[in-house]
């Protein structure tokens, strides 16, 4: 007959109480309990605590009733056909003291690799289903970056060791040993808290103190095209035809506000005529928002100049290198501080703050904050809103680098308008017809 009794495999104080269940001849399982004793106060011929004091005995009480459920959860298995093991003995063990036992599932970076398998899949508000390319390489950015810490600090995380403390030490990580910029590391701390709460959601067991994980942000300068550096780099010739088709796209760019994933894709079947309008329609590949945007005439003027079409195809990568050389060409040179990708170890880039000539800082997302912080202002918010697809007002006046207190002065600048306006415009005075 199966039988769980109690022993000590140590001389330490304390020391560990293991659980030894006897199924048969030859068949013996051990785990630990997770209760202690001193070594002193343990009777080996009864295989329980000595009853030498009150707690010794609430210990001996408590040993009894696990090797009881023990006992009793071993009928059942074997009533039901199933063999008992040392893992299905720690489960039960864990079980008895209210303990979830530690699965695979549990671990930080299998957790992470699950959101990734699931991002093709998911959801989101807009109806749209499946995350981009980009998203999903964000994530597998994290999981990297955990890994790579684990190995740093030579252990494992499981989800519920997310909190506070780990938030800290990761970011020092990130900063000191990994050398990323603040908002870069700060952008790795967003996505793992929410994968966290994704894993929390999902009934996997996280830290109580996961909602004091706070994000972390550097407040950064914005780098975009003013109007006036857009009308230089129109006004300047170029020899090579690949940065003036470079250059139209910029121009184009920066006058519909939208990514490049969306930009460079544009087509003469983007260009539509409502209402005796012509516009540019599309639904954005990262949001999945329909966007119409009417032609501004710079707009109108480069799709002439193509034949009613948009200028010819580039990748992403060579856009990004051809706009650098349009706008030094352009003699968009002032110094600007920012930050810049530069390798500091073989095939690792760090993007590092510092003074550059403004040129070297543009990249193709100058043309969706060059249209939102340009015509700011000039265009109702809601009406940019609609264009760029912000989530938010809040979410666009972060963007552009404005606060409520900008958003006061552009209503203060609105009625100071029409009050100028009000004054232009001709009074009827009546006079009264003589007598």
């Amino acid at each position: 007959m199966a039988k769980a009794t109690f022993l000590l495999q140590s001389k330490n104080d304390p020391a560990n109480i293991y659980l030894s269940l006897s199924v048969s001849r030859g068949k013996v399982f051990k785990r630990k309990t997770g209760f202690i004793v001193s070594p002193s106060d343990w009777s080996d011929s009864q295989k329980l605590p000595k009853q030498n004091d009150e707690a010794n005995k609430l210990l001996s009480n408590q040993l009894k009733k696990l090797a009881a459920f023990i006992e009793d959860e071993l009928n059942k298995l074997t009533s039901a056909g199933g063999e008992p093991s040392g893992d299905w003995l720690g489960e039960k063990i864990d079980a008895f003291n209210g303990k979830k036992r530690i699965t695979e599932a549990d671990r930080l970076t299998v957790y992470i690799q699950k959101y990734i398998d699931n991002l093709p899949f998911k959801e989101f508000k807009s109806g749209r289903r499946g995350a981009t390319r980009a998203t999903v390489q964000k994530y597998e950015a994290l999981k990297g970056k955990i890994e790579s810490y684990q190995s740093h600090t030579k252990k494992t995380y499981l989800l519920r060791d997310v909190n506070p403390t780990f938030r800290n030490d990761f970011m020092k990580y990130l900063r000191e040993v990994d050398i990323l910029g603040g908002n870069t590391a700060g952008h790795y701390i967003k996505l793992l808290k929410a994968v966290c709460m994704d894993a929390q959601y999902n009934g996997m067991e996280v830290s109580p103190q996961l909602k004091r994980v706070k994000n972390y942000s550097e407040k950064s300068d914005k780098i975009y095209l003013t109007f006036e550096e857009i009308e230089k780099i129109e006004a300047t010739t170029f020899t090579r035809q690949a940065l003036e088709n470079a250059r139209d796209w910029l121009v184009i760019g920066c006058y519909i506000g939208q990514r490049v994933s969306d930009l460079l894709t544009l087509t003469s079947e983007n260009i539509v005529t409502r209402a005796g309008l012509q516009m540019i329609e599309l639904v954005q590949v990262k949001t999945g928002k329909n966007v119409s945007i009417p032609f501004h005439p710079k707009v109108k003027a480069i799709i002439e100049k193509y034949g009613g079409n948009f200028p010819y195809k580039l990748s992403d990568q060579r856009f990004n290198e051809y706009i650098k050389d349009v706008c030094k060409l352009a003699g968009i040179t002032q110094p600007v501080k920012g930050g810049k990708l530069t390798g500091v170890r073989e095939k690792t880039f760090r993007k590092v703050d510092s003074i550059y000539p403004k040129y070297e800082l543009i990249t193709s997302h100058v043309c969706r904050r060059s249209f939102a912080t340009n015509f700011y202002g000039e265009l109702p918010t809601a009406l940019l809103i609609s264009i760029t697809a912000h989530s938010t007002e809040q979410q666009f006046l972060e963007y552009i680098g404005k606060t409520s207190n900008d958003y006061a002065v552009q209503i203060a600048e609105y009625w100071r308008k029409q009050s100028l306006q009000a004054a232009k415009e001709p009074q009827m005075t009546i006079i009264k017809q003589a007598q």
